[in-house]
């Protein structure tokens, strides 16, 4: 059956589907028609949030022609990451900001201690790691430098 997934702020797709379809294969195939990383994708039907692990068949007003909401998340910042890392790992809240804090912190100082070439390669290697491209020989370092100093809580 043929289904729309229609995203809020714009953009939809068209995918076919069978009752056996997992919610989770839905948003892969979102990923790939709309570029929405799944962990950043909710899909909405009638108000209601569908769960990865159930199929288009447990959702029976789930019919050919049914129009689908999409949710994107906001991706969490680095604090917040770090937050619930830190929880994780055993630390209570109290702990848990004071240490994204820090990190937040040490990665400032960090940055601002590189130089426009270091920033240059940064940046080079994360959107070629983005992109599955390897760095060109040309910038290849032959062996990296070690860090002196250490980020410890």
């Amino acid at each position: 059956m043929k289904i729309t997934v229609k995203q809020l702020q714009g953009g939809e797709c068209s995918l076919e589907v069978s009752p056996a379809t997992l919610i989770s294969e839905i948003k892969r195939e979102v990923a790939e028609k709309l570029g929405i990383p799944i962990e950043e994708q909710k899909i909405l039907l009638l108000g209601r949030t569908l769960s990865d692990e159930q199929t288009v068949e447990s959702y029976p007003s789930i019919k050919e022609g049914t129009k689908l909401n999409l949710v994107v998340k906001k991706p969490e910042g680095l604090f917040e990451a770090s937050v619930k890392y830190f929880k994780s790992i055993g630390m209570n809240d109290v702990q848990a900001v004071s240490a994204g804090n820090e990190l937040l912190k040490v990665l400032e100082e960090k940055i601002y201690k590189m130089s426009w070439d270091d920033l240059d390669r940064l940046c080079y290697d994360i959107l070629s790691e983005e992109s599955g491209q390897s760095r060109p020989v040309s910038h290849q370092v032959e062996s990296e430098p070690e860090c002196e100093d250490s980020f410890t809580l």
